[in-house]
């Protein structure tokens, strides 16, 4: 039975802050202060020329020509971030969503230097590495939960195949494409790396022996 899921605090205020800097950014691209605007998009030529910030700034923005960009990513958000905002906590949820972005970041850098040369110069924005990264955790998280692929039920482990072909068929087409692979491919690589490797499931016991201590010391109290 379809349900729609609860919208967490954090959630919310991500949301919140990613619609208001898109009225922003609508805003000032009509303005003298257009280059405020460009300067947070991600632009391999900028960051190799010391503009770091955009590694992770350009995530907080969306396309000022198509506002299904900003609406797919914040709805994506609002149906995979509860159960994982809830196993995590805040605190880490934030981590991850924004390593997710930098990484995201990263690999745009990359793929302009050594395989698509083209892209050097032409900027990117949009928080899909993070949401690319939020799906692959949750098909991992919850690989055998059922979820509607639009009408569609299928297993949650099935987003990462659905992620894939995504980002292949999109690499295949011989059409222009405004859509940012390396983007979405850093953002499942974080995924994988921060969900899989010894030093992140350490961390997890860390942090669940600490939870543990605060529910004793409540029971104590």
């Amino acid at each position: 039975m379809f349900s729609f899921p609860k919208l967490t605090k954090l959630a919310k205020i991500l949301i919140i802050l990613n619609v208001i800097l898109w009225v922003i950014e609508v805003i000032l691209l009509r303005t003298s202060y257009s280059d405020i605007i460009t300067s947070m998009f991600l632009t391999p030529k900028d960051v190799m020329g010391g503009k770091v910030w955009q590694l992770l700034t350009y995530s907080f923005f969306h396309s000022p020509n198509n506002i299904f960009h900003l609406v797919l990513n914040m709805l994506v958000l609002y149906f995979f971030s509860y159960d994982l905002e809830i196993k995590w906590g805040k605190r880490r949820f934030v981590f991850f969503y924004l390593i997710s972005a930098l990484v995201g970041g990263i690999f745009v850098v990359l793929e302009s230097l050594f395989f698509i040369t083209s892209h050097y110069t032409i900027p990117t924005l949009g928080a899909s590495a993070s949401i690319f990264a939020l799906t692959t955790a949750y098909a991992l998280s919850y690989s055998n939960r059922e979820i509607y692929f639009f009408i569609f039920p299928i297993k949650a482990k099935y987003l990462i195949h659905i992620d894939l072909a995504i980002i292949i068929l999109s690499y295949l087409s011989i059409s222009s494409s405004n859509i940012s692979n390396a983007a979405h491919l850093g953002g499942m690589f974080s995924a994988f790396m921060l969900i899989k490797l010894p030093w992140y499931k350490l961390f997890k016991r860390k942090v669940h022996k600490k939870e543990k201590v605060t529910e004793y010391l409540r029971r104590v109290k």
